[in-house]
């Protein structure tokens, strides 16, 4: 019987980091390996290089795939390797390999690690050094991932830099101060309706950041959790790999507000992305059904009718006039716009995010790299490395990036110049108050309705949806509409919260002042602490007394005697909190301002 020819096919493998580390190089293994064939007396068909590839998996090495259609094919029957970890280290890739050598009846053979699959012993002994092997690539990847949590958690986020951000001298994923604006603009103009289309249409007509924009931008940044501070990893992973994304939590400073990005979720439902309207509709996707809850329709009329609108809800037949609404709800557009002038005026420093304290630095570093830049893209066309048109292109963006940076460095500084701390802030709106409620308390209103009705149709709806989320009218016995329920914007409530937390926020509330029922203004909660420096920055502009009632006379009521304070008026009560009471209330603060003493308005 004639001996069984032995016709070997060398494998070779080398990742980089195995020619680093040991020095694995491919000339070197094949030398080897060709020794070990002429000694063990191997017809050497082929050679088969995998160069700079893992071995985590046999799929994805080409000449490794072709060194097994050859053995099926009957070309070879050895297949000889430097090592067990050149040919695979998965335990699952290793028994299907095994099952393969032993269907077409081949061998494997590995030089160092003295591996003979022909024999029971070999076999065990090779599947007791993959064990081995894949115990150390679990290794590996748990440390991998370890110090990779590490970095994201500290703000070293692999990948791109979203734009919106960029990396600083420490690799750290910060804020970019020049494309911040257009970030806060895309979220804003889309809580104003705007779908993703329109948003693009806007910034390509104003050709933003010399860029075309598209519509799959402005969905891809609405739908980024970067922008309230969060990264997400595993998000792009492919459908048939089974692994949930992990977020992160507050990694890198945010651009917008957690409730602002949670509301353009929830306005993904009711912006429709192709969806264009001939009209434009003040209260869109806002009236809600008092019978089912369903959101109404909009409905334009026809006819001699044609200038009304209407909303209606199909399945309880309910309809109502868009100009009967709009004069129902007067009074609360005017506490809007009330609130947005007061905001616009005085709480701006305090609405503002906490950010860090290397503002202006960052801003500094940012000119001087735009400037850079600058520098650069000249020398590059001075001496001819860049075309006319891509030069123009390139210093466009740079100097619109050196405008907007320029503008926050103004705005720092004239910011520096005021003490914003929350007790000067709100000493100034309360006076500033008193004046107008004792001058112009009607007025204002008045100028409310007028500044409402010089709005467009476009800018109302814009102004309704930034505040509200959806609304109940229904009307009574007598056919008289009426508003029966409101939800305010997540966004809104954001910034209520944030005041209310300082003590900005007051109400007008009736009390017995000399026998005498009147309204005064009721501060939210304050700590004694707060409310003393509240008072420090009153006396310098107006003469005001302060005194306390304890929490059981308040109990009784709020009704006043002022014996020793004639000519004083109240002007504020404040509740006072003290954390180390049982439940937190120690009384009230009232604040007593002088009427004959003229009030000293703040300097702008």
């Amino acid at each position: 019987m004639e001996e069984e020819k032995k016709i070997a096919g060398i494998y070779i493998r080398v990742s980089t980091e195995d020619q680093a580390r040991e020095g694995f190089s491919l000339p070197e293994q094949e030398e080897k390996l060709k020794q070990l064939c002429q000694l063990k007396e191997y017809k050497v068909f082929k050679v088969y290089k995998d160069a700079g590839i893992s071995a985590k998996d046999m799929s994805h090495r080409p000449q490794f795939q072709e060194m097994l259609n050859d053995m099926k094919e009957g070309k070879i029957n050895y297949i000889v390797a430097y090592k067990l970890d050149r040919i695979t280290r998965s335990v699952r890739d290793l028994e299907e390999l095994i099952s393969l050598l032993e269907k077409y009846n081949c061998y494997l053979v590995c030089d160092r690690d003295d591996v003979n699959t022909s024999t029971a012993n070999g076999r065990f002994f090779i599947r007791m050094l993959t064990v081995l092997s894949q115990l150390e690539i679990e290794i590996v990847s748990e440390r991998t991932k370890f110090g990779l949590n590490g970095a994201i958690k500290s703000g070293h986020l692999p990948g791109v830099v979203p734009f919106g951000y960029k990396k600083d001298g420490n690799k750290k994923t910060v804020i970019n101060e020049a494309t911040r604006p257009i970030i806060e603009r895309i979220f804003n103009l889309y809580l104003e309706g705007k779908s993703y289309q329109q948003i693009a249409n806007i910034f390509n007509d104003e050709n933003v950041y010399n860029k075309k924009w598209y519509d799959t931008d402005i969905e891809k940044i609405l739908g980024n959790r970067i922008y309230m501070g969060d990264y997400v990893q595993y998000k792009r992973i492919s459908k048939k790999i089974k692994k949930d994304p992990i977020i992160y939590m507050n990694v890198v400073d945010p651009i917008i507000s957690r409730a602002m990005w949670e509301e353009c979720q929830a306005q993904k439902v009711i912006n429709q992305r192709t969806y264009s309207r001939s009209r434009t509709y003040i209260f869109f996707q806002k009236l809600r059904c008092p019978k089912c809850n369903r959101i109404m329709k909009c409905k334009g009329s026809g006819g001699k009718k044609k200038n009304y609108i209407y909303y209606n809800c199909e399945f309880c037949k309910f309809y109502l006039r868009e100009d009967y609404v709009e004069n129902l709800m007067i009074g609360v557009i005017s506490e809007f716009l009330e609130f947005e002038d007061m905001c616009n005026r005085y709480f701006l420093p305090l609405l503002a995010d906490k950010r860090d304290n290397n503002t202006a630095i960052s801003i500094d570093k940012e000119i001087e790299e735009n400037n850079k830049k600058l520098e650069r893209i000249k020398n590059a066309y001075i001496n001819g490395y860049l075309e006319p048109g891509d030069f123009d292109e390139d210093v466009k963006k740079i100097k619109e990036q050196l405008e907007i940076l320029g503008n926050k460095k103004i705005e720092l500084s004239k910011n520096s110049m005021h003490t914003y701390t929350p007790e000067n802030v709100i000493a100034k709106r309360d006076i500033e108050k008193i004046v107008m409620e004792k001058d112009l308390y009607e007025k204002e209103r008045i100028w409310n309705k007028l500044e409402w009705q010089s709005k467009s149709k476009e800018e109302k709806q814009q102004f309704v949806s930034k505040y509200i989320d959806s609304m109940v009218v229904d009307r009574n016995e007598y056919g008289i509409l009426e508003l029966e329920d409101i939800s305010f914007r997540s966004s809104y409530l954001d910034k209520l919260n944030k005041l209310s937390q300082v003590g900005a926020l007051d109400l007008r509330i009736p009390v017995t002042f000399n026998g005498e029922k009147t309204k005064v203004h009721f501060s939210t909660p304050l700590k004694r602490k707060q409310i003393e420096k509240y008072i420090d920055c009153l006396k310098e502009y107006c003469d005001v007394e302060y005194r306390e009632t304890t929490k059981e006379e308040t109990e009784k009521g709020i009704s006043y005697n002022t014996k020793g304070t004639c000519g004083y008026e109240i002007m504020k009560i404040i509740p006072i909190i003290d954390f180390d009471k049982f439940d937190g209330s120690v009384g009230l603060g009232i604040v007593f301002r002088n009427m004959y003493n003229d009030i000293n308005r703040f300097d702008d």
